[in-house]
């Protein structure tokens, strides 16, 4: 929990009238209710008075354009206030209070939070003049995606909320006689109010309305269009008001200019027009509302269109463009609606708000933030062969991941890669070359923990190159005082007498050693690794989030594989003297499958610098027709393939895990002793050694998938319900070790083999 009292600048360039300054106020308002010292600095505005109301000091800091005097000039007034005011946190609003704080961050090192309200242009070099802070919240999910696509903030760094409405300020309740007295409101009018800031790039909602006001009034006796808003384009927005008002013959169309009162110039209306948080105010007081504006338009809201509205946060991003004649439609749909649908309709966007939309929400969001940043979490360094297109190795690291942020929100991560920048876009999380050493040490320095794994790292048949490799860097994290975890790894094999002397003495001194198996978990004994500190759980994929198998449908369908046919996946790969003989038998299984079954294969290579190369051979042999993954799958994708396969036949580990989770019948190809212990681990059966294979044994194999299919599945789908179980526990035991720094005995004794 965040103590109370704790000091608090919010900074933002002004404080005028709009959307995300209302933000901005009514936060710092429900944190100075909680107890918290808020302070905020900007260029002022209209707000100003509003937070001196509550008692909430304000400074004012010209963070208001790029004008590089002012900038300097603000950079020194907020480093006065924050050392001055003893400030804890800094929370920024808007690209220039972001840079000129984030400048300050890196050399007072004080916790720096931002929130992102908008999209910002990334052209001229401005992409590189923007600071997102050590984490950061976005007001939709669409400006989340933003972040993470232009400025490839990891996903686990941004916290989506919500623009929290006072739900008491803004009611239908709300006494509002001063108002229809000072803008010439009689009990007749038909009131409708829009509220924007007037600026050129808001004001287009605006200008239709006053477009569609004379069509309007012929249709709507005594109407009353209430403009509330200033801006830049205020004067042209006027203008084309007195002109709508000659048209009607009357002052139909009434402009108040930029206004603090907006929860009782709410008040009168009877429909409400505009965006973000003004529709979501409205929606508090009850007011049906059209959403509207310079994004694009959805309409009259009601239940049919919350999807939209949350995907978009009510600003219509990407919807289709506003127009008069868009208005003048919803706007007759609506007062050619019964009073009780009206109503009806208003309550609903009351009742919306009071449940997801509400001040205390905003406010929980945002201290949750703030826990994470002052929390400083220290870096949980992940060491495995990532970065080199292995779907089984991503598949592994994608479950790393999700079972850390499951048990810690936002865990520090930090992946050393082969290739990070991919790394980075694809995982949302920092990397790191594995091979710059000077660099992991850096990051050693500010880590807490190592997790090695999973996958079979500790082992000397690939080379003992890469064995050295991890146990190197499992011993620099000793070294550091780092708390070291093997996550769910396969052991073995260790040919060398010097390489297994190594392993146990390194091993020995690991915290914690979750093993994938009970074959790696008998493997450590035979080296002599105490095994107080390791635990049987299950590979890290068992439990990958399940993949939608349209999308596999879709992929398959592109490269040629007929549409309802029954499919027989097929995942090998080079592996030692395995040549010709091999790809004949393999090719010759699979024609017999297709003549005698109906099956039409489909080869999986899940790594393509080492499976689509024999692949294509074992396609080239074959007499009858056959389909080739073309290209690298991201996990979820090769999942979704797997789940449309009948049955699979796997040499690679991971294609038999994705068939255990999409419960797909499966033949294990035995190159390596990980493939028959995962086999014999879920209590499958149906495998043979690639050095013995047969094609006699091969067919005997395929006939039992065929003939048993539907208890094989039915057994899988038991298996996996107590396997996903067990891969859950690592996660689970990862998270307790980093924060508690070791892991009880009893509390892991459950999930020993």
């Amino acid at each position: 929990m965040v103590k109370q009292g704790l000091r608090i600048l919010i900074a933002t360039m002004q404080l005028g009238i709009g959307g995300a300054e209302t933000h901005i106020v009514e936060l710092s308002k429900e944190l100075h209710r909680r107890g918290y010292n808020v302070i905020v600095a900007s260029n002022g505005g209209e707000y100003v008075k509003e937070l001196d109301e509550a008692g909430i000091k304000h400074y004012r800091v010209p963070l208001q354009n790029k004008n590089p005097f002012n900038m300097a000039k603000a950079a020194k007034l907020l480093k006065k206030i924050i050392i001055s005011e003893n400030i804890e946190i800094v929370h920024s609003h808007a690209r220039i209070p972001s840079f000129i704080l984030g400048t300050l961050h890196k050399r007072m090192g004080f916790p720096f939070v931002t929130t992102a309200h908008w999209v910002f242009n990334t052209g001229y070099g401005l992409k590189y003049i923007t600071d997102w802070g050590e984490k950061t919240v976005a007001v939709s999910e669409d400006i989340k995606k933003y972040l993470m696509d232009n400025y490839k903030i990891p996903a686990a760094n941004i916290r989506v909320t919500i623009n929290g409405i006072d739900t008491d300020k803004f009611s239908a309740a709300t006494e509002c006689g001063d108002i229809k007295a000072e803008l010439g409101i009689t009990d007749k009018d038909t009131v409708i109010t829009y509220i924007s800031r007037l600026d050129e790039s808001r004001s287009l909602a605006a200008k239709q309305l006053i477009e569609a006001s004379p069509e309007l009034a012929k249709k709507i006796p005594d109407l009353k269009i209430i403009i509330v808003g200033g801006g830049d384009d205020f004067e042209r927005v006027r203008g084309l008001a007195s002109i709508a008002n000659e048209t009607i013959g009357r002052k139909a169309i009434v402009l108040t200019g930029a206004r603090t009162d907006i929860n009782k110039l709410i008040a009168p209306c009877e429909l409400f027009i505009g965006v973000s948080r003004s529709a979501l105010e409205a929606m508090a007081a009850e007011k049906p509302v059209i959403i509207a504006g310079n994004e694009g338009y959805i309409g009259l809201f009601d239940e049919t269109k919350l999807g939209v509205g949350i995907d978009t946060n009510f600003c219509c991003r990407g919807c289709k463009r506003s127009s008069a004649a868009l208005i003048t439609r919803d706007v007759l749909k609506f007062f050619s609606m019964s009073k009780a649908e009206q109503t009806r309709i208003g309550r609903y966007g009351r009742n919306l708000i009071k449940r997801d939309y509400s001040v205390g929400r905003m406010a929980d969001d945002t201290l949750k933030v703030y826990e994470w940043a002052l929390g400083k979490n220290k870096e949980i360094l992940i060491s495995g062969y990532y970065g080199f297109h292995n779907s089984g190795d991503d598949a592994l690291l994608t479950a790393i991941i999700q079972d850390l942020n499951k048990y810690k929100e936002s865990p520090n991560i930090v992946v050393l890669s082969a290739n990070p920048k991919e790394t980075v876009r694809e995982y949302g999380v920092r990397s790191v070359n594995r091979f710059n050493l000077l660099r992991i040490w850096r990051h050693m320095r500010k880590a807490d923990m190592l997790i090695s794994g999973g996958g079979t790292l500790i082992q000397d048949r690939t080379s003992t190159k890469s064995l050295w490799y991890y146990l190197m860097i499992i011993k620099s994290a000793m070294k550091r005082g780092m708390r070291v975890m093997l996550y769910a790894n396969g052991i073995g094999p260790l040919s060398k007498k010097r390489n297994r002397k190594m392993t146990r003495e390194v091993l020995n001194k690991a915290n914690l050693i979750t093993l994938r198996d009970d074959a790696s978990a008998e493997y450590l004994k035979e080296l002599g690794v105490n095994m107080d500190h390791a635990v049987v759980t299950a590979d890290p994929a068992l439990n990958l989030s399940d993949a939608d198998s349209g999308r596999g449908r879709e992929i398959l369908e592109k490269i040629g594989v007929p549409t309802n046919a029954k499919l027989m996946g097929i995942s090998v790969r080079r592996w030692g003297d395995i040549g010709s003989r091999f790809e004949t038998i393999i090719a010759n299984a699979c024609d017999r499958a297709v003549e005698k079954y109906g099956f039409y294969p489909v080869f999986l290579p899940m790594q393509m610098s080492k499976d689509f190369a024999i692949s294509q051979n074992i396609a080239r042999h074959m007499k009858n027709k056959s389909a080739i993954i073309d290209k690298h799958l991201n996990v979820e994708d090769m999942l979704s393939v797997v789940g449309c396969m009948d049955i699979c036949i796997g040499m690679r580990l991971h294609t038999l895990i994705y068939s255990v989770i999409k419960a797909v019948p499966l033949i294990g190809l035995v190159y390596d002793p990980k493939i028959s212990s995962f086999m014999d681990y879920t209590h499958q059966s149906m495998y043979t050694d690639v050095s013995s294979l047969t094609e006699e044994g091969l067919n005997e194999l395929i006939d039992s998938a065929a003939a048993n299919h539907d208890k094989i599945q039915s057994d899988i789908s038991e298996n996996y319900k107590k396997l996903r179980a067990k891969a859950e526990k690592n996660g689970m035991l990862a998270i307790e070790l980093y924060e508690k720094g070791s892991v009880e005995f009893e509390q892991t004794k459950d999930i020993r083999a």
